[in-house]
């Protein structure tokens, strides 16, 4: 007996494989951090350095939705000593393997439940062949697969042991966990609780409430997230989290119609959701049981949620849960029809004389039921899986990407019958999502991360202390930057963290709004607050650092900080002691000209006269008017070797170093004096000039060229 059950088990562990496999494989192609997940990150740092759960220490502003998965990363980096951007997506992982056991379970301890090897078989094929569910494995580094670990964990709770203490006591804290998680818990929580009292009442075929079992489920549920909120509003001074204020202007229905039109469209939701009914009124008619009910009460409120509140940023992030929820329900859907389609009496088709001979075999179960599914997963996962595909290709600057499918990169696609119409419908979709920052691809999500970290995480090595404490900058993309210049404090400007931000109205009509970046300050309020700095990615030499702010100061080996700021002598009070650099307003006035440039001669004679002087270039021009101040700077640099350009330089040729008069420039004795530091590696030649911006047209206002031997 023992043998049998190893074979058994082998067999289960052979039959799984190839579906792990397939969701491992779309994972490593969808393997990236999220900028927003930082935001999270720096309140984990601020946490563990004692200045408590703040984005900026002495101002309580609940900037996160996630306060468990806060205090996970924190214990870990704590205990473990492994940091939050390395520790999110190994956790969400771990949260990936504990939904796939837990459906497992589903399948293996469902009562009524026929062809249970072939059903779990497909259940597990819908999940782990979802590219939607792929994306989110890793989770960006965010807490969505945590969120749908405690829901599907529930509902196999309340599906397998509602009957018993013990089961009802792990659903509660699930919901707990999945309220702690994410603001929508409470939502999903209530629709527990009607559908348990309301199975109960078909259980025992009478209107009688099963309190003691109510209890049980809503108690241990009801005093954590009590808990939460009573330390939400004693420490923040609020009920409800910042975030939803900052996201939350109005209800946006055209907008989350869309975006779930487009879900179903992509994810094969038009499919999904019909046969889990079929499954659902099977079991109900079977055994009066409920369970399948659940989970499309769970995806119907859930779904009414999200068309209120727009949709979302990220590509069906919300939605994450409804794929591992509806693969049960949807395979039994399958098999009932493969049952049908099994149980009808072929001989009663008419049939051509010449095979009334041949006697026709009625398909089993199994087989009409495979026969099924290979058009449902294929329906399900192409066009999503397309997108992913197309996603993993991109490494190249973007901002908005909308990926279109057409002949040229989905043709496969495109030969399917009814395809054409999807795709095309899909591409519509996502291109009017993508116009308004909504359901944006995770592909955006990893270049524009991959980007920030290439610029912002040699800060990792920046010795603290060296930001004044009276530093503040206003900015938006709050995440890698900022986690890695944790002593810089910040004003968002859409409000994420700043309570006045948040709470500023909003006038601008719906069809011109961009998901969760329409808040701005009000007039004044920056000024009020006193910003005085702005930062700048790190660079490595004091030439590089003074080409990119007005400021540079040394903060580690081979490390410069560029800033700029309004206020030059508090600066210099600031930063006093320190390594500071600037190209201008720290040399003394009075002969800054010769200080500057010697006796040397213009390189360039033109509205501005252009000097070259200690690998840097001196623009001086008497006398200053504003326009002279007002015009931006090109300056465009052609190396010896195009190998020493930057990266994203490299496919142009060269470099482009374009800077405004307000960041290089000043006003001394009526001249205008502005300057620029030329980088390290060999120069051929140099285009600088002026230039306008008139009706989208860039004017140039004068120009010159300079030239050097090789």
């Amino acid at each position: 007996m023992l043998s049998g059950r190893v074979n058994a088990f082998l067999g289960v562990v052979l039959a799984c494989l190839p579906w792990l496999g397939l969701l491992a494989w779309l994972a490593s192609l969808s393997w990236f951090l999220t900028d927003d997940a930082f935001i999270s990150f720096r309140y984990v740092r601020n946490l563990l350095e004692g200045h408590g759960p703040v984005f900026n220490p002495g101002e309580r502003v609940e900037g996160y939705s996630n306060f468990l998965w806060v205090l996970e990363l924190a214990a870990i980096w704590r205990v473990l000593g492994v940091a939050p951007e390395d520790a999110a997506r190994w956790l969400s992982v771990g949260f990936t393997a504990g939904t796939l056991g837990a459906l497992g379970w589903w399948v293996y301890r469902l009562p009524w439940l026929r062809n249970r090897g072939p059903v779990g078989w497909m259940a597990l094929g819908l999940v782990c062949s979802s590219a939607t569910f792929a994306v989110w494995t890793s989770a960006g580094g965010l807490e969505t697969r945590q969120f749908t670990f405690f829901i599907v964990v529930a509902v196999v709770c309340l599906s397998l042991y509602r009957g018993g203490r013990a089961g009802l006591l792990a659903a509660s804290f699930s919901l707990a966990g999945a309220a702690l998680t994410r603001p929508e818990g409470p939502l999903i929580a209530v629709c527990c609780f009607g559908w348990f009292v309301a199975q109960r009442m078909a259980d025992v075929k009478g209107v009688r409430v099963d309190w003691r079992g109510l209890a049980y489920l809503a108690a241990p549920f009801v005093i954590l997230v009590a808990a939460h909120f009573l330390f939400r509003y004693a420490y923040y001074g609020e009920w409800l989290p910042n975030t939803y204020y900052a996201k939350h202007v109005r209800p946006w229905y055209e907008s989350g119609f869309g975006y779930l039109w487009g879900a179903a469209v992509d994810t094969g939701l038009y499919l999904l959701i019909p046969l889990a009914w079929v499954a659902f009124r099977h079991r109900w008619r079977e055994a009066r049981d409920g369970i399948y009910g659940l989970v499309l009460l769970l995806i119907a409120v859930h779904a009414a949620y999200v068309m209120r509140i727009g949709g979302d940023h990220f590509e069906y992030r919300p939605l994450d849960f409804y794929w591992p929820l509806l693969a049960l329900p949807a395979a039994e859907g399958i098999a009932c029809v493969g049952s049908r389609i099994a149980a009808f009496d072929w001989r009663r088709i008419p049939r051509p004389t010449a095979l009334n001979s041949y006697r026709l075999r009625r398909p089993g179960v199994r087989t009409c039921a495979l026969i099924l599914f290979i058009p449902v997963i294929f329906y399900c996962g192409a066009i999503q899986g397309a997108l992913l595909f197309e996603g993993s290709k991109i490494d190249e600057r973007i901002i908005y990407l909308h990926i279109e499918l057409d002949e040229g990169n989905a043709g496969w696609l495109l030969a399917a019958p009814g395809m054409p119409v999807l795709v095309a419908v899909s591409n519509e979709l996502r291109r009017l999502a993508t116009a308004q920052s909504v359901a944006s691809p995770f592909a955006e999500h990893r270049e524009f991360a991959n980007r920030q970290l290439r610029w912002w995480q040699p800060y990792e090595d920046m010795e603290r202390g060296v930001i004044p404490d009276d530093a503040l900058m206003a900015g938006a993309s709050l995440g890698i930057r900022f986690y890695y210049l944790p002593d810089l404090k910040v004003i968002d400007t859409h409000g994420l963290t700043d309570a006045t931000v948040a709470r500023n109205p909003v006038a601008t009509p719906n069809h011109q709004r961009f998901m969760a970046h329409d808040r701005r300050p009000p007039p004044g309020y920056l000024e009020q607050r006193g910003v005085n700095f702005t930062a700048y990615r790190a660079a490595s030499s004091e030439a590089q650092a003074l080409n990119r702010g007005r400021y540079a100061v040394k903060v580690g080996p081979g490390l410069w900080l560029p800033f700029d700021s309004g206020d030059h002598k508090w600066v210099v009070a600031s930063f006093a002691g320190q390594d500071l650099r600037a190209p201008i307003e720290i040399i003394p006035e009075g002969d800054y000209i010769a200080r500057l440039v010697g006796d040397s001669e213009p390189v360039i004679r033109s509205d501005f006269d252009v000097y070259l002087s200690d690998n840097a270039l001196v623009y001086v021009k008497e006398p200053c008017e504003r326009a002279d101040t007002e015009a931006a700077f090109f300056l465009h640099l052609w190396p010896v070797d195009g190998n020493a350009l930057p990266g994203d330089r490299q496919q142009h040729g060269f470099d482009n170093l374009d800077f405004g008069f307000d960041r290089r420039g000043v006003i001394l004795d009526g001249r205008c004096v502005a300057m620029a530091a030329l980088p390290e590696y060999g120069i051929v030649s140099i285009d600088t000039g002026q230039y306008v911006q008139v009706d989208g047209d860039y004017k140039h206002l004068w120009e010159g060229e300079i030239r050097f031997g090789q």
